[in-house]
């Protein structure tokens, strides 16, 4: 990249209003000071990026030159009265160096925001460790609320003046900190669903945060104590044994699916868990939440009969 081209997308990066978090603001200094030479490196081919962040805007897509693997931790970081207000969440990331750069152009953070709140916000990490194969690790941490979910994207300046993204193929990782109805969850009063002698019937209602458009919400049962399994699709309004999107929250950027159940045949139990898969599309890493009931599963059960006995 040249420097005209470092000193455009510097420009744009501002225009686009970033908010910086861990203390480091990123677009100052490249305004500031420009290299007087810029390294030449032969890189491997990357995908075209749909940008959705600074990190996506400028950075090409190349896992082989950073990666998130998917290993984190959480801890809270403010307790109040009601318990833990907030979570700071460390993640790893690999880079691959380039030889003979300044030091001081070269950062690697994420890019991050949460379904509830969609400013776009960044954390830089501090380098950790080096490996057998040349590649570093570099951790980051990044602080939510303690009842959200983090969407985000790896990025990774080398100080050659390139920057490069591993944005999930365009999907961005997550990780929940807490329980998985943060994602998904059963809404039990507002279920119609019974089961008896003519099958199971009426309609199961589900509570999702609407991580992207493009998602996976399955309902998974049984009738016979898991015996066999019955896997629920998605469908559209209308379609019996499908999830299907019902609308929107007013809250939380949250929607509301449904399904409903018309399966015939005679049954004293049904037991079932509803599942979240992001990263659907486009070969990214898939994510599954669950909410099975803390482990104990949802059960529809016969109703308890009203007759009064005879005197």
């Amino acid at each position: 990249m040249s420097e005209a081209n470092l000193f455009d997308a510097a420009l744009a990066r501002l225009r686009r209003g970033v908010s910086v978090a861990g203390g480091a603001a990123l677009t100052g200094s490249v305004i500031l000071t420009l290299p007087t030479q810029l390294g030449c490196v032969d890189v491997p081919t990357t995908d075209a990026i749909e940008a959705n962040d600074w990190a996506q805007y400028e950075g090409h897509r190349n896992t082989n030159m950073v990666a998130y693997n998917g290993d984190w931790w959480a801890r809270c970081t403010s307790n109040t009265r009601f318990g833990c207000g907030a979570t700071a969440i460390t993640l790893k990331l690999r880079v691959r160096p380039i030889a003979n750069v300044d030091i001081n152009w070269k950062k690697v953070g994420i890019v991050y925001h949460t379904p509830d709140d969609p400013t776009e916000r960044t954390a830089v990490g501090s380098y950790f460790a080096t490996y057998g194969d040349g590649t570093e690790e570099w951790q980051v941490t990044a602080t939510i609320g303690a009842t959200s979910v983090m969407l985000f994207d790896a990025w990774y300046q080398d100080g050659a003046g390139a920057t490069w993204v591993d944005d999930n193929q365009g999907e961005l990782h997550v990780i929940n900190p807490g329980p998985g109805y943060q994602v998904v969850r059963v809404e039990p009063w507002l279920n119609t669903a019974t089961v008896g002698a003519d099958g199971v019937h009426g309609t199961i209602s589900i509570q999702a945060a609407d991580l992207d458009f493009d998602k996976v919400i399955e309902l998974v049962g049984t009738t016979d104590g898991w015996q066999t399994v019955q896997h629920f699709g998605m469908g559209a309004a209308g379609d019996k044994n499908r999830t299907y999107w019902k609308e929107d929250l007013s809250y939380g950027n949250r929607e509301r699916w449904q399904i409903d159940l018309d399966l015939p045949g005679a049954a004293t139990r049904f037991e079932y868990a509803v599942m979240y898969r992001h990263g659907v599309v486009n070969g990214a890493r898939t994510s599954e939440f669950w909410d099975n009931n803390y482990g104990q599963n949802y059960a529809i059960v016969p109703a308890p009969s009203s007759a009064i006995e005879p005197m």
